[in-house]
């Protein structure tokens, strides 16, 4: 009996300390990183004559012209591993087609596209709905941009197939970006088929951009060639840097015309900011004589992120847009930065004090301490009644 009581404290203890979750199983995404609108910088830009290094793609002419909007929620695609449906056995997701459809700068990346697939089933008729995610390239977190009306498929033929057509608005840096669709039956939960890029190459390495981006240009005969980015200053050790430079070399098949350069950023699933407006300068039609650095120091109200820069060039003269560079270079894409007050060395107060709006949820420590308490309380009891 008292060794029976010994054993149930214990049991008690390991329900206690040790219960098992029964949470879902999926990614948390928090809002994307955003800018502060008093955020504090310098920038100083100068012409030098040291060249860049040639930039082994073509010139991506494109403008960013959408203005900044409030921060946008995502929705991720939850762990597959919780997701299947009990009826996933007789669905199945035949072939996918892509076809990119608008390309209005002629740089190759394009503002809409159209996915067509052909989904069977192994029990005859059923009524379905799609999920279809993007990825871009080198990122984790499938993101959610269409979920499509409920439509029939009809067994095994492939006169059902659906496709959807989708112009992407705004939040996509100019890059490469797979696809996945996920299939459900209306009336039952979890997913009865998947396709992506790995299983299609249709749906593989999508090269795509916002419409804000293709744009374009005004006037022709310009480019921007060689780009560089330098990192120059990391206090704190943690591979984010608050100062760095930008070197770009901007060409044009005539002498003696006079530019300037407007610099947007964005941290990765925020928005496009524009930053800094440069003085005019004077292109060459060749050479390194005319490379335009451009050189940041971020005091504050920039975030810890990995941030995308554009360089739009415009004509002095009528404004027009003339070349751009931007994410589709690795040199402009996913650059760790933040600002100097986050950039600070591990237990240094940061500048201005704390700043910002958080919220935290903790468990654990008191209560759990308390129930330990207890057990240990019943053992020694049991204990002095054994003696």
């Amino acid at each position: 009996m008292k060794s029976a009581v010994a054993a149930g404290v214990m049991m008690f203890c390991v329900a206690m300390l040790g219960e098992p979750a029964h949470a879902g199983e999926g990614r948390v995404s928090d809002a994307p990183p955003r800018l502060e609108p008093g955020r504090v910088s310098n920038y100083a830009g100068a012409k030098s004559a040291a060249p860049v290094d040639a930039e082994s793609g073509k010139a991506h002419a494109n403008a960013k012209t959408v203005q900044p909007k409030a921060a946008r929620s995502k929705t991720i695609r939850p762990a597959i591993s919780q997701a299947w449906s009990h009826r996933a056995e007789f669905f199945y997701i035949y072939d996918a087609r892509s076809q990119l459809r608008r390309d209005r700068d002629v740089d190759g990346y394009h503002s809409e596209f159209q996915i067509r697939f052909d989904a069977d089933s192994e029990i005859g008729d059923a009524l379905v709905y799609a999920r279809l995610y993007m990825r871009r390239v080198g990122e984790v977190d499938w993101v959610l941009y269409h979920t499509t009306d409920d439509f029939w498929i009809y067994g095994k033929t492939d006169d059902d197939e659906y496709y959807v057509t989708t112009a992407l608005d705004d939040g996509f840096a100019t890059s490469e970006y797979d696809i996945l669709i996920d299939l459900y039956e209306v009336g039952h939960s979890g997913i009865i088929a998947t396709l992506d890029a790995s299983d299609d190459v249709d749906l593989f390495d999508l090269p795509l951009e916002e419409v804000g981006l293709d744009v374009p240009i005004a006037i022709p005969g310009y480019a921007i060639g060689g780009v560089s980015t330098t990192l120059l200053i990391d206090s704190d050790g943690d591979d984010h840097y608050s100062r760095f430079r930008i070197a770009f070399d901007p060409d044009a098949d005539f002498d003696g015309t006079y530019v300037y350069a407007r610099f947007w950023v964005r941290p990765q699933g925020g928005d496009w900011i524009e930053e800094h407006v440069s003085e005019d300068f004077l292109v060459d039609s060749s050479g390194g004589a005319d490379v335009y650095e451009l050189t940041a120091d971020w005091i504050s109200g920039y975030p810890t992120a990995y941030y995308d820069v554009q360089i739009d060039l415009h004509d002095a003269a009528t404004g027009g847009l003339v070349a751009s560079a931007g994410s589709e270079r690795p040199e402009l894409s996913r650059l760790p930065l933040e600002d100097q007050a986050r950039d600070t060395r591990a237990g240094s107060p940061p500048p201005g004090g704390g700043g910002g709006d958080t919220s935290s949820r903790e468990g654990g420590g008191g209560a759990s301490n308390l129930w330990l308490l207890l057990a240990l309380s019943l053992l020694a009891v049991a204990r002095r009644r054994q003696s």
